[in-house]
């Protein structure tokens, strides 16, 4: 089962200003006769203010319907005279201005066009546009067939479709009716489509907004002229959960019986004053369980388009001491925090065997700043030390870099590491970027056991088994193909107990 996410960002403009070169003063010099008049120059109009739409509210309207849409906008615009068109089949019957707002009154007709138009407004000789900023559609029975819609919970929505357009099952898509940043509902599985009927399992963020929701859909989400279903506003009702607090290095067990049962946990994160804290989670099936745990992590904002990072046994990774039994997730953390952690069954589950052992340590590791100085390969490493054993009182160590070009590449070293006793270590990384992390015990990252891994969500980890060597490098680099390659980043570094793989 794969997590669907959908997130967009907004890169701002740039403006470069240039001053004039200055020097040092000169000597005075001889006062020149007053000069003939000339002509008067050109004059030169003050550049006129961004302005843009920045509301279409509401976004979505049925066929054959009536409604009263506001459109927001921002700069100076004068919008008393202004004239909005929504495109084909969908007339403006009134229009009110009102400051920066209009109020538009609009009839859809029963054969507008279906699916995406673009909202445009005249005024003052400017033509604003919003993007696909008002959707058309037609209307979808929808009710919850299993599970609560609620924080950290999962809800499956049953749904009818009874138009004359049948459903694309391969590509149909359900968003919830939310703000762009609001927390909310995240489709996870789609089951049983056929033309007319199927049914869609959302996954609560940990914050969601709660209150009455509706959801829209799309028969390909990436064609603008796609056709488009509206469920009722209220087809779910959003509610508060209150997550259980986990207490570190404390075994917590979990059976999910009922139906789309979830488990929901926090954790509440301080490190000290110029230290920062190692996180690993886990959550350990009993030999008695069926279950296939999946484990999402999530930052305070409770957001799915935060999430840290997601594991899941899938099918284990015994050659880097993730048995198949386990899922885990770990970061490092540098400021006061707290944490979610939403745990279900991979295969939607549930029944007396379906169990989990959930349980998290947070350990001091202190903190390393990147030197300046170019360390882009194993000869020019920045060396951080030795790393400190499981047992001393600041164990681990998180290091605080940046990638600031897209083929920059920061390569670390540790040093003083036993020869011939193996020093296995869990490596995390929180990153605004997407890098790739690769860990070796040779300085040209190209042994047989070297581990790689890229970060997932905001997070990523790797844990290293039975390497041995007294050195061992870290390479953080821009993830290949990324549109996000640079950015800061938190590496963390410490010892664990070596795991004896399966042979």
């Amino acid at each position: 089962m794969k997590l669907l996410r959908s997130t967009s960002s907004f890169v701002p403009a740039l403006l470069a200003l240039l001053a004039p070169a200055c020097g040092s003063p000169g000597s005075a010099g001889v006062e020149g006769k007053a000069g003939e008049p000339g002509e008067p120059g050109p004059s030169v109009e003050a550049p006129q203010p961004e302005v843009a739409i920045n509301l279409v509210e509401p976004r979505v309207g049925l066929l054959a319907r009536r409604l009263e849409v506001t459109i927001g906008t921002d700069g100076k615009v004068d919008l008393s005279k202004a004239e909005v068109d929504f495109g084909a089949g969908i007339e403006v019957v009134a229009l009110e201005a009102e400051g920066a707002t209009l109020r538009a009154t609009i009839e859809i007709a029963p054969t507008a066009k279906l699916g995406k138009h673009d909202v445009v407004v005249e005024a003052e000789g400017r033509t604003l546009t919003a993007k696909h900023g008002f959707v058309v559609a037609v209307h979808l029975d929808a009710k919850v067939g299993a599970g609560k819609a609620e924080q950290g919970g999962l809800v499956r929505l049953d749904i009818a479709n009874r138009d004359k357009i049948w459903f694309d099952t391969e590509n149909f898509t359900l968003f919830p009716l939310t703000g762009q940043k609001d927390a909310s509902l995240v489709g996870l599985a789609y089951q049983g489509f056929t033309a007319t009927d199927g049914s869609v399992v959302f996954l609560g963020d940990p914050r969601a907004k709660t209150g009455p929701l509706g959801f829209l859909g799309f028969n390909d989400p990436n064609d603008e002229n796609s056709a488009s279903y509206l469920t009722a506003l209220d087809a779910v009702t959003v509610t508060a959960r209150q997550p259980v607090e986990l207490t570190a290095n404390t075994t917590t067990p979990l059976v999910l019986a009922d139906e789309l049962q979830t488990g929901f946990f926090s954790i509440t994160l301080a490190p000290a004053d110029k230290e920062a804290l190692l996180v690993d989670s886990w959550a350990q099936v009993p030999a008695d369980s069926t279950m296939s745990p999946l484990v999402l992590a999530y930052p305070e904002s409770g957001a799915a388009a935060d999430l840290l990072d997601q594991g899941r046994n899938d099918p284990g990774f015994p050659m880097f001491g993730i048995p198949a039994t386990e899922a885990r997730v770990a970061w490092p953390v540098t400021m006061a925090s707290k944490a979610y952690f939403v745990v279900v069954d991979a295969g939607l589950g549930h029944g007396p065997t379906t169990k989990v052992d959930l349980a998290y340590s947070a350990v001091r590791a202190q903190i390393v700043a990147e030197k300046p100085a170019a360390h882009a390969t194993g000869a020019t490493a920045q060396n951080i030390g030795s790393l400190p054993g499981t047992a001393t009182t600041i164990p681990g160590r998180v290091i605080n870099g940046e990638l600031t070009a897209a083929d920059e590449v920061d390569v670390y070293k540790f040093s003083g590491l036993s020869q011939s006793i193996p020093t296995d270590m869990l490596v995390s990384l929180v990153s605004d970027g997407s890098v790739l992390v690769r860990v070796d015990t040779v300085p040209t990252f190209d042994s047989d056991h070297v581990v790689e891994f890229g970060r997932g969500g905001s997070a990523g980890m790797a844990v290293t088994t039975e390497f041995v060597g007294a050195e061992r490098y870290i390479e953080v680099s821009p993830m290949p193909d990324s549109g996000k390659a640079i950015g800061k980043y938190s590496l963390g570094v410490k010892r664990i107990a070596p795991v004896v793989t399966p042979r």
